[in-house]
């Protein structure tokens, strides 16, 4: 697929806050930075693969050295979007994990300078032909970003049928750390959750303290609470997530003999992010009406312990 940068230029940048460039693997990709926040997000799969905040010494977010930059596969990193069923396939016809949100060329919509200095982008994505032979559900799909002092996201779909159309999502971002194994998660004590980790057999467990990195974590939290947030003494920071219209959420890692299966994650980089994802899955099934719409949001900010 040819693009023009020139012409996304032309019509979309802002001068001196947000240009297109040529990145990995011959994608295109938008770079802001705006003052507060620098950013770089491929249209291709709507994905954000880099954001820090003015004067961070880190990266909020992870990407593999080793993952693919190719049409049709997936991003190991930052932020893909897992739309319309997360996890493996619901009807067990072969489509693989996380539906096809996540592989597929996003439209630009629109890009502006808000009031505060931010910069928002909004993304479209509506069923064709392709869309319709993996899921034959008509559907516009939106994602409207904002890079500031704050990274935010949120996800809108409308049911474009005319009978209910039922979806999981979510939003599978890789945070990078300094040592997973030195890391906590807080906010998910009292919450049950399924253990989705090998061999673990789907057991139903309820979270007791933080939540730790020692082995293979692949977990479904149930019911849990708009705040949570990590702790990374290695990188010295805390980030700090706020989400709305969700209240599942899955933590993982994938530890060492996961991570060494994976083509496009290095053997070692399990010790280097924690995925904390805002999601609909398991038992949090999003039913939509004809006509009608349903959001996740997520927001995400950088403090110093």
């Amino acid at each position: 697929m040819t693009v023009n940068i020139d012409a996304l230029n032309a019509e979309f940048g802002i001068p001196g806050t947000l240009g297109f460039a040529e990145g990995r693997g011959g994608l295109t990709m938008i770079e802001i930075d705006n003052g507060l926040a620098t950013a770089t997000i491929s249209p291709y799969a709507g994905q954000i693969l880099s954001y820090r905040p003015a004067g961070a010494a880190d990266d909020l977010l992870f990407v593999s050295e080793r993952a693919w930059f190719e049409p049709g596969r997936e991003i190991k990193g930052g932020i893909p979007i897992c739309w319309p069923w997360f996890g493996p396939d619901p009807t067990a016809s072969g489509r693989g994990l996380h539906g096809f949100a996540r592989m597929l060329p996003w439209t630009l919509s629109g890009c502006e300078s808000l009031p505060d200095g931010a910069t928002r982008i909004r993304f479209d994505l509506a069923d064709n032909a392709e869309t319709r032979d993996i899921w034959p559900h008509p559907f516009n799909l939106w994602l409207e970003i904002e890079v500031g002092a704050t990274l935010s996201l949120t996800l809108t779909t409308r049911n474009a049928g005319e009978t209910p159309l039922r979806i999981t999502q979510g939003l599978h971002t890789y945070f990078r750390i300094g040592d997973a194994t030195r890391l906590t998660v807080n906010g998910l004590s009292g919450c049950r959750y399924i253990d989705k980790a090998a061999g673990a057999g789907d057991a139903i467990i309820v979270q007791d303290g933080p939540v730790t990195v020692a082995g293979e974590v692949n977990r479904i939290y149930e019911a849990v609470p708009a705040s949570l947030s990590i702790e990374d003494p290695v990188l010295g920071r805390r980030i700090c997530i706020e989400t709305q219209h969700s209240r599942t959420c899955v933590v993982w890692n994938p530890w060492i003999a996961t991570a060494r299966a994976m083509d496009d994650l290095d053997d070692d980089d399990y010790q280097r992010f924690i995925c904390v994802e805002t999601v609909n899955t398991a038992s949090e099934v999003i039913e939509i009406p004809p006509q009608g719409s349903a959001r996740l949001t997520a927001s995400y900010r950088i403090e110093t312990l």
